[in-house]
């Protein structure tokens, strides 16, 4: 090769290396930063790690969307207003379980303060009520939702109510101080025929006991339910680390979190 050409050649070869360079770099520290930060503890969460981070860790670690709190040595969510103690964050599932602030175990008079339904959790929001699954059904890998958490609805009536899907609350009287009239709950979703007349629902909650029974059930029973609290998912934000067009879920046959293209997989429910 000409004394000429070979300068120029070895110029273009050193900055097609550069920016390989470059790109590999880039991509590692992608893959590296949920491993970049050390875990953080509070309280009974030993264990907060990517994508979870409190609220005075350093910048770069997890994601922001993922924010908790440390108070009183209590780990703490603030979602739609509603403050939320920690019980439980698994991160095999994907799902992190809360219990509402106002709630006190052995007292059932505490009651919630903070109404969640089904409808406040919507794309993008980086909690769900349900969580993802995909199986297989003929040619097709099927979505599914399944819920994790079931509602719990406090309704107060004019008039008594004889009805084996409303318990009455009056054993904790002093719930009477914050709802008029007679309060009872509905535990599960409520049809249109469930309602009946002269009453309203005045706070709709959820729980994910997994020792729930709803037959022969006091409100004291429903109470420790609503004490134990309710999970989320959080694996729909999984699906940000990867594109917008990808969907992430729990595989049933495997039972681990995977990610694919939108294009490939079809919702059981359109």
């Amino acid at each position: 090769m000409a004394a000429g050409r070979v300068l120029p050649f070895a110029i273009s070869l050193f900055f097609v290396f550069l920016v390989v360079g470059f790109f590999s770099v880039v991509c590692s520290a992608k893959d590296d930063h949920p491993n970049k930060c050390a875990p953080s503890s509070c309280g009974i969460i030993p264990n907060i790690s990517y994508p979870f981070r409190l609220n005075n860790d350093p910048d770069n670690c997890g994601d922001q969307r993922y924010n908790l709190s440390c108070e009183n040595n209590r780990t703490v969510l603030y979602f739609y207003s509603g403050k939320y103690y920690v019980q439980a964050i698994n991160y095999d599932n994907y799902t992190i379980r809360v219990v509402d602030a106002n709630l006190r175990e052995g007292d059932c008079s505490s009651m919630p303060r903070y109404s969640l339904a089904v409808y406040n959790f919507r794309s993008p929001y980086p909690y769900n009520f349900c969580q993802r699954t995909k199986k297989r059904i003929g040619k097709f890998d099927v979505l599914d939702c399944i819920e994790l958490s079931k509602p719990v609805i406090f309704m107060s009536c004019e008039t008594q109510v004889n009805s084996p899907l409303y318990v009455d609350t009056s054993p904790c009287t002093n719930l009477m101080s914050s709802l008029s009239g007679h309060v009872f709950v509905k535990i599960g979703h409520l049809n249109a025929s469930d309602m009946r007349d002269l009453c309203r629902i005045d706070l709709t909650v959820a729980t994910s006991w997994p020792g729930a029974n709803d037959t022969n059930i006091t409100y004291v029973d429903i109470h420790k339910e609503l004490v134990y609290g309710f999970e989320l998912s959080w694996l729909q934000g999984k699906s940000r680390d990867y594109s917008w067009r990808s969907t992430c879920y729990i595989d049933s046959d495997t039972g681990k979190a995977a990610c694919g293209s939108n294009s490939m997989l079809h919702e059981a429910d359109r």
